[in-house]
């Protein structure tokens, strides 16, 4: 058997990126949970809330597949972040707390997987597993798509440490996104200018709401209806964390 590092020397000498490889061992098909993934990324994105409860019903059809349950978990995420009285089931938040402590190295799926679960965690966890994957974080970076999960995983993180208050946090997330964003970033540079604003919001009691609105009303000439919406759907929800 090839050990790790030989396997990466023999991927290089025949002209083939690590995904690439795996892409061609996989029959050049992606794997059925990896499929899924892109579904509930893609229905979250344009906010199709009774799409994601279709798929969700499928994945329980599944019930004993440990990826169809955490797939369900992603789906159950995606629903709450679109609307906050989804309930979420302590027995969902042990499994995926569990799951991606068991990890020891993380793979893309687990970035995926702790990417688009955040409300699950508690605050305690959520932190531990964000600074423990800061620390870890220049391993990820030999894939282009690990790479374009953290960059995912700190935009969420800073948008959690909003919702959730911990606004000291953010800095330190804030800071190691700006690191290793490109000008080539775009929507990443959206998001966190976004993100900014609308900590400066919270801290302000409100009072830059105009200038967010302004903000979000320059994107429309984007021509980007799925962005545009989603801000505004969640600077309406920024509205009431203020006034928990």
């Amino acid at each position: 058997m090839l050990s790790a590092d030989r396997l990466l020397l023999a991927i290089d000498g025949i002209n083939m990126t690590f995904d690439e490889f795996a892409h061609k061992l996989n029959g050049y098909r992606e794997a059925k949970h990896i499929r899924m993934g892109r579904k509930i990324v893609a229905a979250f994105a344009h906010q199709e809330m009774d799409f994601l409860k279709l798929l969700l019903e499928t994945l329980e059809q599944d019930e004993h597949n440990r990826y169809a349950r955490l797939n369900g978990i992603v789906i159950k995420s995606a629903l709450h972040s679109l609307d906050p009285s989804y309930p979420l089931l302590d027995d969902d938040k042990v499994f995926i707390t569990e799951y991606l402590y068991a990890i020891e190295s993380w793979t893309w799926f687990e970035l995926y997987l702790f990417c688009n679960t955040m409300p699950f965690f508690t605050d305690q966890d959520l932190l531990f597993l964000g600074q423990e994957l800061l620390g870890k974080s220049e391993e990820f970076r030999n894939l282009l798509q690990n790479t374009l999960y953290i960059k995912n995983i700190l935009l969420n993180l800073i948008s959690e440490m909003i919702e959730r208050k911990k606004l000291d946090y953010i800095p330190i997330f804030k800071k190691e996104l700006e690191d290793i964003l490109t000008p080539y970033d775009v929507f990443e540079q959206i998001l966190l200018k976004f993100l900014v604003y609308v900590k400066d919001f919270i801290e302000r009691n409100g009072k830059n709401k105009k200038e967010i609105e302004n903000f979000i009303q320059s994107l429309e000439l984007l021509n980007n209806e799925q962005l545009v919406a989603l801000l505004r759907m969640k600077l309406t929800q920024y509205e009431l964390t203020l006034r928990k």
